[in-house]
């Protein structure tokens, strides 16, 4: 695309587009930052229907900001359940396992065409550095989303999963001045500090574990619970009736240390 139908594309986006912003949770000190002015101005820029001073290459580190009015995006969410075969019933006993994390996928634009030195890059492998974990972490950083009033945005927290760049305009030198980026952030709590019990961590979902030579259900429920009299829980929860044949290989459903309790 040449520069002149850039630049009517340029302001055709400008009308059409409000300032969205992506914030690097960790960077911002856990939070959205900023004090009461910033964020006068963030409102302020976010209902501008021309172009937005500090839509360029230059963000907080902790920022990145974008033109942003979707025809659509998509929130999903999907319920794990296990289905005993050996239930006579059609469609077996289906077990509820857990319920898994919302996924937000949306489409951003990024436009740099009115910049004396235009460039779009550098916020675009921002985006694809907040894929990689940090110096110290074992995870990418989490990240939210401020757009407009939608609670269910706003109180959106996760890690991008994909990221999808579409340069469509450049200048003269081949800089990539326009651009659309397709993105996916899975919703994701923070990791316990370290040091925590990993165990315990699996105490609050239904999961599979699959039983190894040696195993017997009073020490499973030792490891998981950390009290072995809880494996009458583990066996019910699991229409076992004799806890001393269940053979290497077996899967067993984990139930909640509070469906373990109640068992038990």
């Amino acid at each position: 695309m040449d520069l002149v139908a850039g630049a009517a594309g340029a302001l055709a986006n400008a009308l059409l587009h409000t300032k969205g912003k992506l914030i690097n949770t960790e960077l911002a000190g856990g939070g959205a930052g900023g004090g009461l002015m910033s964020k006068l101005g963030a409102a302020a820029a976010s209902m501008s229907p021309i172009p937005i001073p500090g839509l360029g290459s230059s963000d907080a580190d902790s920022e990145v900001t974008f033109m942003f009015n979707p025809t659509e995006y998509s929130l999903t969410r999907t319920v794990t359940l296990h289905n005993d075969d050996a239930d006579k019933q059609v469609g077996g006993n289906a077990q509820f396992l857990g319920t898994g994390p919302l996924k937000l996928s949306l489409k951003l634009f990024f436009d740099d065409f009115a910049s004396a030195k235009g460039d779009v890059t550098p916020k675009i492998n921002k985006l694809f550095a907040w894929q990689e974990p940090g110096d110290k972490k074992d995870s990418p950083p989490l990240v939210k989303l401020e757009w407009g009033t939608n609670k269910m945005l706003s109180k959106f927290e996760g890690v991008i999963t994909s990221v999808t760049a579409n340069y469509t305009v450049f200048n003269k030198s081949g800089t990539p001045i326009q651009a659309t980026v397709d993105l996916s952030i899975e919703q994701a709590k923070p990791q316990p500090a370290p040091g925590s019990n990993p165990t315990s961590r699996a105490k609050d979902a239904r999961r599979i574990h699959v039983m190894v030579e040696g195993e017997s259900l009073a020490s499973i429920a030792h490891t998981e619970y950390g009290n072995p009299g809880y494996w009458r829980a583990l066996a019910e929860f699991n229409d076992i009736d004799d806890p001393l044949r269940v053979r290497p290989g077996a899967n067993l459903i984990i139930p909640s240390a509070a469906d373990a309790a109640r068992l038990a």
